[in-house]
């Protein structure tokens, strides 16, 4: 703890009046308490809105780091489908080790692989694994993405190497990750494998692929998990087959993505068709559900996409083995190509970057996670991360760079499925890094994680923050609090959305615990330890310094200290600017 306090408030008539940095002169170390008094007529629940931060993402892009994590607690550890971070922990999604095993004849598993990020990535006490194939007598192998709601984390079901299945899976982070009381599956009964799912904070909506023979039959019946019922309950799952949306032969979709209000499906199956629902009408409504024909988009041929990422205002579709990247201005009509817009990032830097599984946002800058080249089905998968910086014009090559990192820590770190963020670094998937003579991929447990800001933060305060994680997995944060610290970025969510009006939001950090506060109610602590990094940010108000993020709503007072104050402070402050 600090033993002298220093305060600083900062105060104006609306969002105008902070569009602008401002110089910090306190002194940080082990803790610190940040509030903003906002109002909002309606707080989007899928963005990045900051409210106070001293948070500065970095331009330069060669802070990767990697990690073999393959045989963590003696098991086979290799070949994920995206990761889905929980606040704490990150979970990688078991997939395919390439190998099989004993009475199987592929290597498709079970085994989650999970990293501590408070502790130190390269040490392997960091890291643990629990094999979860056989939860609930139910062979539970093959995922494909996984979701957060703020207690559970759910696997999305995909395929066991013989049969497609759906036979969900799921963890208790109130339990111990290792007990296989923490976990429970169900078999929802249909035989069609869901590629990744979405969230909007209380549906978890499956992204169809293929049925009954996995390589040919497309599928667009989709289904709708309720996270608020039992998983166990039948009841609690609704399906609606979107073929023939907009008149479109739609099917074999890849990643969604939720804005807010609408859930974005991702077309894989070799048709440029985009799909969309509305999340405010019925899920078996057909009037609910939108299409687009995007094969030609700005005199470029839209191919096949895997994950989709959301800015605040564009859905960027992410291209796979293949390199035109699209996007969609969800303030325009979603059937109107003039809404529509798409770059060939094919050359960015002098390197191939086709092909690519999953993207992160970061508050600036769009990172698309590298995987395959698309030509040669036994080579060709890469680390060739491409970045798009969202400050400048979409269709301008200076705002794309790329960077090969396929041979980080000395590792061969190639070809990832997706990926997650814990706010400053981006860990992005393992999968596979070839092919075998008999056609079997051989799968990796090469972790590569990038860091987005180095020492160039302290703590953001934020009313809404992003649950994408690599665009193929979800969560929906909320109102949230991250401090940047020696033992890395701590990071304590509400799991909710604010409703509509006026509202205090404080975070709290005291060397041991973070806390974060809403109208004067602690909503949700988390812990954690290591003094604050300093940094030569300035303070930025409604915004990320240099970056996106901007607060939709009024910003009327900000506060920030140096000590970690108590609820009793909290509630006596909240109650005073209530009544003034």
């Amino acid at each position: 703890m600090t033993n002298q306090t220093e305060h600083q408030d900062i105060s104006g008539e609306s969002l105008e009046d902070f569009d602008r940095p401002v110089p910090c002169s306190l002194n940080f170390s082990d803790a610190i308490t940040v509030e903003a008094w906002v109002e909002s007529d309606a707080y989007q629940r899928e963005s990045l809105q900051a409210l106070v931060s001293k948070w500065r993402i970095t331009e330069s892009f060669d802070r990767f780091d990697g990690y073999d994590a393959a045989d963590t607690d003696g098991l086979d550890t290799r070949g994920f489908f995206g990761a889905v971070f929980d606040g704490r922990y990150v979970y990688f999604v078991p997939q395919n080790s390439g190998t099989g095993s004993a009475g199987r004849a592929t290597g498709h598993h079970g085994k989650v692989l999970r990293y501590d990020t408070q502790a130190e990535f390269k040490a392997a006490t960091s890291w643990s694994a629990f094999d979860a194939s056989e939860t609930s007598g139910l062979q539970t192998c093959g995922y494909y993405g996984a979701v957060f709601d703020g207690r559970h984390v759910f696997f999305i079901p995909r395929t066991d190497g013989v049969d497609l299945h759906t036979r969900m899976l799921r963890y208790d982070t109130h339990g111990e990750f290792t007990s296989p009381e923490s976990w429970l599956a169900h078999d929802v009964g249909h035989a069609i494998s869901w590629q990744s799912a979405a969230f909007d904070g209380r549906y978890i909506y499956g992204c169809p692929g293929y049925e009954a023979d996995r390589k040919t039959d497309h599928c667009a019946v989709m289904l709708r998990y309720d996270t608020q019922s039992s998983m166990t309950d039948p009841e609690s799952y609704v399906l609606h087959d979107a073929a023939g949306t907009g008149g479109l032969n739609l099917g074999c979709f890849d990643g969604a993505v939720f804005d807010g209000r609408y859930t974005y499906f991702t077309p894989l199956g070799g048709v440029a068709q985009a799909l969309r629902y509305d999340t405010t009408g019925k899920f078996t409504d057909k009037s609910c559900w939108q299409a687009f024909d995007a094969r030609e988009v700005s005199g470029l041929a839209m191919g096949t996409c895997v994950g989709a990422m959301f800015d605040g205002q564009y859905i960027y579709y992410v291209p796979y083995a293949n390199t035109v990247a699209v996007r969609f201005d969800t303030t325009g009509d979603f059937t109107d190509a003039d809404a529509w817009s798409a770059f060939d990032a094919a050359g960015t830097s002098g390197l191939p970057a086709s092909g690519y599984d999953g993207a992160v946002f970061d508050g600036r800058y769009i990172y698309f996670i590298p995987f395959w080249e698309g030509d040669d089905p036994g080579s060709g998968f890469h680390g060739n991360v491409l970045r798009y910086d969202t400050q400048g014009e979409f269709s301008d090559t200076s705002n794309w760079r790329a960077v090969d990192a396929g041979k980080t820590s000395g590792l061969n770190t190639v070809g990832f499925n997706g990926g997650a963020f814990d706010g400053r670094f981006i860990y992005m998937a393992p999968w596979r890094c070839g092919t075998t003579a008999s056609g079997d991929p051989i799968a990796h447990g090469n972790v590569l994680r990038y860091d987005t800001v180095g020492g160039n933060a302290s703590f953001s305060l934020r009313a809404v923050d992003l649950g994408h994680n690599g665009g193929l997995c979800a969560a929906v944060p909320g109102p949230s609090f991250l401090v940047n610290t020696e033992n890395g970025v701590l990071n304590v969510c509400a799991n909710r959305s604010l409703s509509p009006g006026r509202h205090h939001l404080v975070g709290v950090y005291d060397g041991r615990m973070m806390t974060l506060y809403i109208d004067g109610v602690p909503v949700a602590e988390r812990s954690g330890t290591g003094r604050i990094q300093t940094c030569d940010a300035d303070i930025s108000i409604g915004r990320i310094q240099d970056g996106l993020g901007r607060f939709d709503g009024r910003i009327l007072d900000v506060g920030i200290s140096t000590a970690a104050r108590d609820a009793d402070w909290i509630a006596i402050r909240y109650h005073n600017l209530s009544v003034t």
